[in-house]
């Protein structure tokens, strides 16, 4: 459901409630990540999320509007089976990640694994994670 509503909102960051918290996830987490702070938790080796609970929306919604990206809020009826828009905004920035090399391998430590990871794209996870300390130290 989350991958439909961000190609039917493509350049916004999508958020959708699941139980009591609103969650975005793939590039949109990766992106409140580094824009807010907030952490993030991997589904998958390959798949991000970041949540907040319902009760936050509005604070979280003011945020991402100081910084002009544009959202949108999705709420999943479940008894209905419908989605509903409980807010939106059009800002400046689209819902481009700013550090590409962000990705759910370095955030995965202490998670359960899904799957055998791939050699490879560990390798360069790691090489992006050594290159963000370095830039941190540097900094």
């Amino acid at each position: 459901m989350m991958e439909l509503l961000q190609i039917k909102n493509k350049g916004k960051i999508v958020f959708c409630n699941a139980g009591n918290f609103y969650l975005a996830v793939g590039k949109d987490a990766i992106l409140l990540n580094e824009i807010l702070g907030l952490k993030l938790t991997c589904l998958k080796p390959e798949i991000c999320k970041v949540g907040f609970p319902i009760n936050a929306l509005e604070k979280y919604a003011e945020k991402i509007v100081e910084k002009r990206y544009s959202y949108i809020v999705y709420y999943f009826d479940q008894q209905k089976e419908e989605l509903e828009v409980v807010m939106q905004y059009e800002g400046e920035h689209g819902n481009k990640i700013i550090n590409d090399r962000n990705n759910c391998y370095i955030y995965s430590k202490g998670i359960q694994k899904y799957k055998k990871p791939d050699k490879y794209i560990l390798a360069v996870a790691n090489l992006y994670k050594t290159e963000k300390e370095k830039e941190e130290r540097n900094d």
